[in-house]
């Protein structure tokens, strides 16, 4: 066990190992790159409890799954989305490993300013001697517990545009605000395995996805027909560009869902993700690149650096999807090039701005990016 909340919250580490042999990377990366989003919004299902798979899922099992179901149903009862579901499964996956433990930080000596113990108790490791969340058998309740977490979340301003981990530290106070970062690719495959993307609103991808620069860039080039704008570029777009416009020089690349590096060449990094489609980054130099051929990265991960290679009209990230090999049937509902009268060259190439919003996230938002081009 470990405390590291400053109100004196314990988090059962150990339950899966896998995700716990992570987080130091992901700490890592989430502290310079830009964070992962929830999977898609939309309105939220109901799970009956009793009826949850009985395999594991992402780690987690019985118990643990009837828990994640109690906090998704406490998020319908509210009428909050998907996000918020998504939200409260990690939360109490970095709380408590989705256990309900009846056991609180009056065992250990800890305490809160004032002296008295802080007994964080529950799913939510919620404090219950000071009355905020409840009485003891009130934050041993999972849907009371997990209604007294959505109630705080909707109170924080723009919880849905935040970084999730940073959403969540806002209600709970972790002393490390990235601390439930690693948690999100397995809370959303919960989610996803308990209510289905159907109760999502449908047509969402399932899974992390992650901005390909840190926050701010500008989109310089979108997808699509152009004028060829320097000798050796092509007139069908199949790309986004995009650069910290006018100094984006140097600015660290971050895969935008994870995946294996199938081909670093010329001026070009290509990543197969677990789906099947391939995503492409240009124009970097290959002596800025910090991966290899045959890597497994995470969404996130840095893997290189914007450049001005190939035939380009300065520095600036040519970001490409692939969809030949995906086996994500929500991937493959979006139009390729060749659908919208590209030539062969385009064949595959998706929208990246469409591929975003499968994951209910925008790649150019308004209040945060300009488009830069005619």
């Amino acid at each position: 066990m470990a405390d590291t909340k400053g109100t004196g919250a314990l988090i059962l580490i150990g339950v899966p190992v896998a995700l716990v042999a992570t987080v130091f990377l992901l700490i890592v990366v989430v502290f310079s790159g830009p964070a992962a989003t929830a999977a898609c919004t939309g309105l939220s299902g109901t799970v009956d409890p009793e009826t949850v798979p009985t395999d594991p899922v992402a780690g987690y099992s019985g118990e643990q799954l009837t828990n994640a179901a109690h906090i998704m149903n406490a998020a319908s009862a509210l009428t909050l989305d998907r996000t918020a579901q998504v939200l409260g499964v990690m939360t109490a996956m970095g709380e408590s490993s989705l256990v309900n433990v009846g056991f609180g930080d009056d065992l250990y000596g800890v305490t809160n300013p004032d002296g008295t113990p802080t007994s964080s108790l529950g799913l939510f490791q919620q404090q219950w001697r000071l009355g905020t969340w409840g009485t003891r058998d009130e934050v041993m309740d999972p849907t009371h517990a997990a209604t007294a977490f959505f109630e705080r979340l909707v109170g924080v301003a723009d919880w849905q545009s935040l970084a999730p981990t940073l959403a969540i530290h806002k209600v709970q106070g972790n002393a490390d605000p990235f601390h439930y970062e690693s948690f999100f690719g397995a809370a959303d495959q919960i989610v996803t395995a308990l209510a289905g993307d159907g109760a999502a609103g449908g047509g969402c991808a399932s899974g992390a996805v992650a901005l390909p620069l840190s926050a701010g860039f500008n989109m310089t080039g979108d997808y699509g027909p152009r004028e060829s704008p320097v000798a050796g570029a092509s007139s069908w777009h199949p790309a986004a560009d995009l650069q910290h416009y006018p100094n984006p020089c140097g600015d660290q690349i971050y895969a935008i869902t994870g995946g294996t590096v199938t081909l670093i060449a010329g001026y070009q990094v290509s990543i197969k993700s677990a789906d099947g489609y391939t995503v492409s980054y240009l124009h970097m130099k290959l002596s800025d690149v910090s991966v290899q051929v045959g890597d497994t990265v995470t969404t996130s991960q840095p893997i290189a650096l914007v450049g001005n290679e190939g035939p380009s009209t300065g520095c600036h990230l040519d970001l490409r999807i692939n969809t030949a090999g995906s086996t994500n049937d929500a991937v493959n509902t979006l139009t390729a090039g060749e659908d919208l009268g590209g030539p062969s060259a385009s064949a595959g190439f998706v929208n990246p701005e469409e591929y975003f919003t499968l994951f209910g996230m925008e790649l150019c938002p308004a209040e945060s990016c300009q488009r830069q081009y005619s």
